[in-house]
């Protein structure tokens, strides 16, 4: 009885050892993101940053334009993909049929880092930044992507930020270039300001505590709205500072800005207590 007791207890300490050892192998690796933001026919904001665990979700043997967009439509548009996302293969190759629920007739655009993309094919890695946009002028595909020079901001302690608002172009020879756009209505949290781009883009603001997402509307030209989601640090209750008539209490936007958080995964990290606690008392047992 004693040497069966005695390799009882050998066998629960080798399997303690190999538990440990093997607990932060069980972790979740990390998984490549990419990011997603839409905006819809009435040229606003349907999808801001959708973080979405990349995967050959078409089955084509690589992960694309494609791929981010119908992940993004699964998880974040009602019904999934199945109702508000569609490509198809077309004479030129795959095409986009129907995005965030609207079929135009092929009228959108999608651009992977602020680049225009050459198709769906085109490819995704972890870390990209996806924009896709349905066109609202039907008649001079005048609307013109841009793109605030960060997507995301985190301030220690309220002050000032400043961003520079650009647009996609072409130059004479056709080599994409940025352009500044100038005389941009910045918008927070949904609400226009009083601060407009100067001359290069730029613009400072005065940000309190708080969680604000910044676009930019125009007068002068049809934008596709740009995104920074910004965190500010402090006490949120100290007063807001110069935001025009946006208030960060009111209209808080989500504080998931740091990329890849706030996506419900609980932490899955293994208590070495525990785990010896479970197999002490499966040894008593024994």
């Amino acid at each position: 009885m004693k040497q069966r007791n005695r390799l009882v207890w050998i066998g629960i300490a080798a399997l303690l050892a190999a538990v440990l050892t093997l607990a932060p192998a069980a972790e979740s690796a990390p998984q490549d993101t990419a990011y997603v933001t839409i905006a819809d026919e009435n040229g606003e904001l349907a999808l801001v940053r959708e973080a979405v665990v990349l995967e050959d979700a078409d089955g084509d043997g690589a992960v694309t334009v494609n791929d981010a967009l119908l992940l993004a439509h699964e998880q974040a548009y009602p019904g999934g993909a199945a109702a508000g996302y569609l490509s198809s293969e077309g004479p030129y190759g795959l095409k986009l049929d129907k995005l965030w629920g609207v079929e135009n007739g092929g009228s959108y655009g999608y651009y992977v880092n602020h680049a225009s993309a050459m198709s769906l094919t085109a490819p995704v890695s972890d870390g990209d930044e996806v924009a896709a946009f349905i066109y609202t002028d039907l008649d001079g595909y005048s609307d013109t992507y841009c793109y605030f020079d960060r997507a995301t901001v985190e301030l220690n302690a309220p002050g000032e930020l400043t961003l520079t608002l650009k647009a996609a172009g072409w130059a004479a020879d056709y080599n994409p270039v940025e352009l500044p756009v100038a005389d941009a209505v910045i918008v927070v949290n949904g609400e226009k300001t009083d601060f407009r781009t100067d001359e290069n883009g730029s613009v400072t603001l005065n940000l309190a505590a708080g969680s604000y997402l910044i676009s930019a509307v125009s007068d002068a030209q049809v934008l596709v709205p740009p995104v920074c989601q910004v965190s500010v640090a402090g006490d949120a209750g100290s007063g807001d500072e110069e935001t025009g008539d946006a208030n960060p209490s009111d209209t808080e936007q989500p504080a998931d800005t740091e990329p890849g958080s706030g996506d419900g995964q609980a932490d899955s990290e293994t208590d070495p207590t525990e785990l010896y606690a479970i197999l002490v008392l499966a040894g008593v047992a024994l």
